[in-house]
């Protein structure tokens, strides 16, 4: 059979374009799926390569936290420093795990569950501040004013040698400090009465004495057995009043109150801290490094000052504190840092801690009002991290004017 000339010039560019359609219906139909069938996504075309997938993708994530959040912002990081790679991070992931970036993300975030489960079995105790030899009980009584940490002060004997000298006999809390309340985890005593019912997530202590000198700080002067035998802590506050039914087991007192008008109850310096509603955040997970800087730290060791108002322990959960017109605070900046490294062959990253950086600042509250404890909670609460009417719950201890709410305390016992 002859097939003229021009016949088969047809034949062979009907050929030519029937291929050239179904090349254009398969490429523009065309999705990716991964391992488990899933679409990646409906946009994307075979011609899609991960952007890493014959490099190394590897950081290190600074001043912020283990999750998969950020490890998306870190791989993005690294997109955007390339000149050719023009996708996201979530697409990265998908296409270097065939469609299973989800999963990668999960394990991501059950690592770092990880990580930090390990940070808490290794965490640092109070009682190590002191001595390894007391029990949890004397660092309970010392949170509530008793104790030779509280009780004692520096004195010269007969020899004229001084004895209970704070920096030398708690130096230990300086060391404590250094490696543990800055660069560690410190364990929050959740099962110790003063802090075991935190309902609003606050704390504070108050001081009503000075046992040390030279440190700027109250009014402890030398010669110590004439000049510092009950000094006062610098004056932060009024004191309004003190319901021991609130502290009970503190004071050792079923009920009772003592009520303090027109600042009868001299100089008084009380300092806390609060925390987020998630668990997770870091501020909540740390709070016990903050409990050890306020109390143990910053105005034990640093200014000398000791005992709490009798009828209240001297330090915690804010439902059980004394009502005072204001407190100082304190709030952390806390810098966690990790190294994520991915792995081609298992298609998942690996994660490592590379520790903490905890620093120690007067609170950024609310409306520009600063080292204030009550205005640092309405920003938590500005923010979402805490309840409109927790704060109110706080501003019940935290009065402003002590008057108004003696008058109001005084008519529910009449």
């Amino acid at each position: 059979l002859i097939i003229p000339r021009d016949l088969k010039t047809q034949i062979q560019n009907m050929k030519i374009a029937t291929a050239s359609s179904l090349l254009l219906i398969n490429a523009s139909s065309a999705r990716i799926f991964g391992s488990n069938s899933d679409t990646i996504d409906q946009d994307r075309t075979l011609q899609d390569v991960a952007c890493f997938a014959t490099k190394n993708l590897k950081f290190t994530v600074q001043d912020g936290e283990c999750s998969a959040d950020e490890l998306l912002e870190g791989i993005q990081a690294k997109i955007d420093n390339m000149n050719k790679c023009t996708h996201d991070a979530e697409t990265e992931i998908d296409l270097l795990t065939g469609g299973d970036g989800e999963g990668l993300l999960d394990d991501v975030t059950a690592k770092c569950e990880e990580i930090f489960a390990a940070k808490i079995e290794n965490q640092r105790y109070l009682k190590g501040a002191t001595s390894w030899s007391i029990k949890e009980r004397h660092i309970e009584e010392y949170f509530d004013g008793g104790t030779n940490m509280n009780e004692e002060r520096q004195y010269t004997d007969e020899d004229g040698v001084d004895q209970w000298v704070l920096q030398d006999d708690f130096s230990k809390i300086d060391s404590f400090y250094e490696n543990a309340a800055l660069a560690d985890l410190i364990e929050y005593p959740n099962d110790m009465k003063n802090f075991e019912d935190c309902e609003i997530r606050a704390a504070y202590c108050c001081w009503i004495q000075d046992r040390q000198a030279g440190d700027n700080n109250g009014n402890c002067a030398t010669p110590y057995d004439e000049n510092c035998v009950d000094a006062d802590p610098g004056d932060n506050t009024d004191l309004c009043y003190v319901d021991m039914a609130e502290s009970a087991a503190s004071s050792h007192i079923a009920g009772g109150f003592a009520i303090f008008p027109d600042d009868e109850e001299g100089d008084i310096h009380c300092h806390g801290f609060a925390w987020d509603s998630d668990d997770e955040a870091l501020d909540a997970r740390y709070k016990g490094n903050n409990l050890f800087y306020v109390s143990m730290y910053d105005h034990f060791y640093q200014r000398g000052y000791v005992r709490g108002v009798p009828g209240a322990p001297m330090c915690g959960c804010a439902e059980q504190m004394p009502v005072v017109s204001r407190a100082d605070c304190t709030e952390m900046d806390i810098s966690e840092n990790f190294r994520y490294v991915y792995d081609h062959l298992t298609q998942r990253f690996n994660v490592a801690d590379k520790g903490v950086d905890i620093a120690f600042n007067a609170c950024q509250g609310a409306n520009d009002n600063n080292n204030d404890l009550e205005a640092y909670y309405e920003r938590l609460v500005d923010e979402g991290r805490a309840e409109p009417d927790e704060l109110g719950i706080l501003q019940e201890k935290l009065v402003g004017d002590c008057g108004p709410a003696i008058e109001d305390f005084v008519a529910t016992k009449l």
